[in-house]
């Protein structure tokens, strides 16, 4: 199955596909999924219905260079953005302590405090 769709998720037919999507009904195995469509579709409860509908709300809401466009054709060399490979071109998130850290055996950058050095804090 995997060969048969090139390695590739049958829905996106971009990302790796690495679950195997099965009907919750039947329990009979459909296609091999990515993680995000596979997850998409459970979001969705399976229901073409709710999928129409979520694709009817994002046309609706269309705004931008494209909107309203049909997708590109198949074998279309552009790579489409996926789930969290996204975040990426939002930035840091307000809210978020910073995690970055020094590399492994480098000191870390000594901060002084709102009293000053740490060490006279300490004193």
């Amino acid at each position: 199955m995997l060969a048969a769709q090139g390695g590739l998720c049958a829905i996106c037919r971009v990302a790796p596909a690495a679950h195997v999507d099965h009907d919750h009904a039947t329990n009979a195995v459909r296609e091999l999924l990515c993680f995000n469509c596979n997850g998409g579709l459970g979001q969705f409860r399976d229901d073409p219905a709710v999928l129409l509908a979520a694709v009817d709300y994002l046309k609706k809401h269309a705004v931008g260079p494209g909107a309203g466009e049909q997708p590109p054709a198949a074998g279309c060399t552009t790579t489409p953005r996926l789930g969290s490979e996204r975040r990426d071109r939002r930035g840091p998130r307000p809210g978020r302590r910073r995690t970055d850290r020094p590399a492994p055996g480098q000191a870390a950058e000594h901060r002084s405090g709102p009293h000053g050095p740490a060490e006279e804090a300490h004193g």
